[in-house]
């Protein structure tokens, strides 16, 4: 029963949310003690909201590893190497950020992943449209949806994950 209650607890929308806001922050503190100048605003206010929707999803995935199975988690671990890697390697047509969000808002099943991965897309399709004129939004968003698609197609059960073959 305590088992129970501490789950309840740990995976409780608030809880969620509380510790990924702290993640960010901490994110923030780092970035505004390492960095100055326009390389601190940047990371500010592009790459540090992303951790809090990043956050809620681990806790999304971390709740439902039962009912994954061994696709599932291969498919998250090419949207997050992917989504990663774009951040320190050129690879055209595709916005990490906008894969890792429109994947994540499309796969997860807690509101909270959901909500903030919309809300931080939304900042991102601001930036890359208006602000930058970055067209890799668009690549990133149908890679996104693709995924999620397969993700679903072929990834998650309803039911618990028991062996292999499931």
């Amino acid at each position: 029963m305590k088992n129970i209650s501490q789950r309840r607890f740990i995976f409780h929308p608030l809880t969620v949310l509380i510790i990924a806001l702290i993640a960010a922050f901490v994110f923030a503190l780092f970035i505004s003690l390492l960095f100055d100048g326009e390389l601190r605003w940047f990371l500010l206010y592009y790459f540090t909201p992303i951790g809090i929707p990043f956050v809620a999803f681990l806790f999304d995935r971390a709740e439902r590893r039962a009912f994954a199975s061994k696709a599932a988690w291969r498919i998250d671990a090419v949207i997050l190497g992917l989504s990663l890697a774009r951040s320190v390697i050129l690879i055209p047509i595709i916005s990490g950020h906008a894969l890792f969000l429109t994947y994540a808002l499309l796969t997860s099943q807690s509101k909270v992943a959901r909500i903030t991965a919309l809300l931080v897309l939304l900042e991102v399709a601001y930036l890359k449209i208006f602000v930058w004129r970055d067209p890799t939004l668009i690549g990133g968003v149908i890679v996104g949806y693709l995924t999620a698609l397969l993700y679903w197609r072929i990834g998650f059960s309803k039911q618990p994950v028991l062996s292999e073959a499931g």
